[in-house]
């Protein structure tokens, strides 16, 4: 690469990073204008901001998204069958590639390369 061609490079990159540092100027004027207008809410509500997040909550029926403490959910497992294993088998043999063919059964990938290699041949 010759050294004009290089230099109009770091042209064009100084004007991105320009424009990348207004875009995020505004961003954070816009967060600071919505945390000044929050503050003055929970000032102006005179409770804590837990107890007034929950009133706001129960008030106005909003679903939480995500899990909540003490709920937990457990990936179930794939019991490998010798069924299981000739058919994963047969699929890798006729072509379908095994990240696919992981898909399609719901096994991992490692699990799918040891069943090729004869891991899982024990099974019957």
């Amino acid at each position: 690469m010759n050294i004009t061609a290089q230099l109009r490079a770091l042209e064009r990159a100084g004007q991105r990073l320009d424009k990348l540092k207004i875009r995020l100027l505004k961003v954070a004027r816009a967060q600071k204008k919505l945390g000044d207008r929050l503050n003055a809410i929970v000032e102006a509500a005179g409770i804590p901001p837990r107890d007034l997040v929950f009133a706001l909550v129960d008030h106005y029926k909003v679903r939480l998204a995500g899990r909540r403490k003490g709920q937990r959910r457990r990936r179930k497992r794939t019991k490998i069958t010798a069924e299981l294993r000739d058919a994963v088998k047969k699929k890798v043999k006729a072509g379908t590639s095994m990240n696919r063919t992981a898909q399609e059964f719901g096994l991992s990938y490692a699990v799918v390369i040891k069943m090729i290699r004869g891991q899982y041949d024990k099974l019957k």
